[in-house]
């Protein structure tokens, strides 16, 4: 659920709330009101009646002959008289003439006639058909107004809200395409409201301060990099000098060539680190569509040696031969370090299984090491010194560079790392 939506059905949801009740309020007054109004008018039949019953002679005997049909008088005791409490009431009663029962509004009082000295309970009544087709009414009404209103709320607050979070979206699309290494700021979109004026800053501040830091600390390490090459080719050639020099000495031999194992491994190390920040620095911006089939395949042949030495046998299976624009360094780069990867971890006797799809290459060796942070800088093989520990970190960076969906999984003895070209 987007924020836009999330706000306006919490909004519309309390609107909707705050309408219903407001509705239910003005239904019950609006009923008060009709009940009140019919019982005005009962109360001034009850006065009329008791006026002329005061003041015209046998007026109660002839209503009480020819009772009219909103009307029941009957004669009742001084005590029941005393007893009776003058009352509202809705009822239902039968009509000889609609053959049905209506509710009726009544009104139940008693009082005593001076004309005769009697006591007499009173009872009228007035229909509520007429009411109740105003209730009716007004309670249609109240519903489509209710509906009415909650969907123009609904419609109004999306668009209002959606068009008020414009400006936050546009943010949200300018961060997810900012990469710390492109060293570029972003776009900031215009803002009226104060919240996004205040967000656009805070983010522009801490990107530039992190750019900052990148830009200085990429560029410590190229020049670091750079200068260190040069020391350690005249270190590497003079070892080797000594060792040309004592080859005789079979104590300085070993300790010299402990000492040059060392350096070379820090210069590979050294070479990584420059391959890694030319790669984050985008300075390999020449491409070409590379056959990755015939690419691997040469890479194989560079590899032969090494794979019968060790005894590890290559199977490959499949037709297709997936192509990908690519740097052509980079991509022998990337398969040189998987198919390096696959002999180096493996077993003696083991073996390499490579199948081809139209969209994907799939490399797989036996071999029983930990399947664990695979992609990690410096993750290197038990017991494997001289690796750098940087070769599949460098074919990970090369793979996010071109949008390579690299994976890597464990399938019983088998280490399995797939390549699959994007669309």
């Amino acid at each position: 659920m987007t924020l836009a939506d999330y706000l306006n059905s919490r909004i519309t949801l309390f609107f909707t709330a705050v309408m219903l009740l407001w509705a239910a309020v003005y239904f019950l007054l609006q009923m008060k009101e009709i009940h009140d109004g019919i019982d005005e008018g009962l109360t001034n039949l009850k006065q009329e009646y008791i006026v002329k019953a005061n003041t015209t002679p046998g007026f109660t005997e002839i209503l009480k002959d020819n009772t009219p049909p909103n009307f029941h008088i009957r004669e009742i005791t001084a005590e029941e008289a005393e007893a009776v409490i003058e009352s509202f009431t809705t009822a239902r009663i039968y009509f000889p003439t609609e053959l049905e029962k209506e509710e009726v509004r009544m009104l139940t009082t008693a009082f005593r006639c001076e004309q005769n000295g009697k006591y007499y309970q009173l009872q009228f009544f007035i229909s509520t058909v007429e009411s109740e087709d105003l209730i009716e009414n007004i309670l249609y009404l109240l519903l489509g107004l209710w509906i009415a209103l909650s969907l123009t709320m609904f419609i109004a607050g999306k668009i209002i809200i959606t068009k008020a979070s414009r400006s936050f979206y546009r943010l949200l699309d300018e961060l997810k395409k900012f990469h710390l290494d492109n060293s570029r700021m972003i776009d900031l979109p215009p803002a009226k409201i104060r919240e996004y004026i205040q967000l656009n800053s805070a983010i522009k501040e801490l990107l530039e301060k992190n750019i900052h830091i990148y830009t200085e600390q990429k560029v410590f390490i190229e020049n670091t990099s750079h200068e260190l090459q040069t020391p350690l080719a005249i270190v590497i050639a003079r070892l080797e000098t000594l060792l040309e020099k004592y080859r005789n000495d079979e104590t300085h031999v070993q300790e010299l060539a402990g000492i040059l194992n060392v350096l070379i491994r820090m210069k590979r190390l050294n070479s990584n680190l420059l391959l890694l920040s030319g790669i984050k620095n985008r300075q390999f911006a020449e491409s070409r569509t590379v056959n990755l089939r015939k690419a691997l395949e040469a890479v194989l042949t560079e590899f032969e040696d090494l794979a019968a030495y060790r005894q590890i046998t290559v199977e490959q299976e499949g037709n297709a031969s997936p192509v990908l624009q690519i740097n052509e360094d980079l991509a022998h780069i990337l398969l040189t370090n998987l198919i390096k990867n696959a002999i180096v971890h493996n077993e003696p006797n083991g073996k390499i299984s490579i199948r081809y799809t139209p969209d994907a290459i799939t490399i797989a060796n036996t071999g029983n090491r930990a399947a664990v942070a695979v992609f990690d800088r410096y993750q290197t093989g038990a017991g494997n010194e001289k690796s750098s520990g940087m070769g599949l970190s460098i074919v990970k960076s090369i793979a996010d560079l071109y949008q390579i969906d690299i994976h890597y999984c464990c399938d019983g003895e088998m280490h399995v790392f797939e390549l699959r070209i994007k669309s």
